[in-house]
């Protein structure tokens, strides 16, 4: 979590302990409590919900980034093998490579 992630999470957290606190030692009446409860309640829903938000955008992000860093490195990685295959490709047709086989083996590869 970088640090925005992580003062919205201790932002929620105090939050919530700083209503338990109040309801503590704030005495109000049943119905007043209950108003409060549901306010603070209906705050740490949309807090909440703004936060799945910025973390389901941020992680959007992060895979389309990882995406793009990929393909250029497979780019990268195909020229450079290009290139190296060009440079030995003169080479290998240049070379003669001595193919011999033995009559054992023609017959083994037949029966097979």
């Amino acid at each position: 979590m970088d640090n925005r992630d992580t003062s919205l999470f201790a932002f929620l957290f105090g939050a919530v302990v700083g209503a338990a606190v109040a309801l503590l030692y704030a005495p109000k009446t049943g119905k007043e409590t209950r108003a409060h409860l549901k306010r603070i309640t209906e705050d740490f829903v949309e807090d909440a919900g703004e936060f799945g938000t910025e973390l389901k955008e941020h992680g959007r992000r992060f895979v389309e980034e990882g995406k793009t860093r990929v393909s250029e490195i497979v780019e990268k990685g195909k020229d450079r093998y290009s290139k190296v295959f060009r440079k030995q490709e003169p080479k290998l047709e240049q070379e003669e490579i001595p193919v011999e086989v033995k009559e054992e083996q023609i017959e083994t590869i037949e029966k097979e």
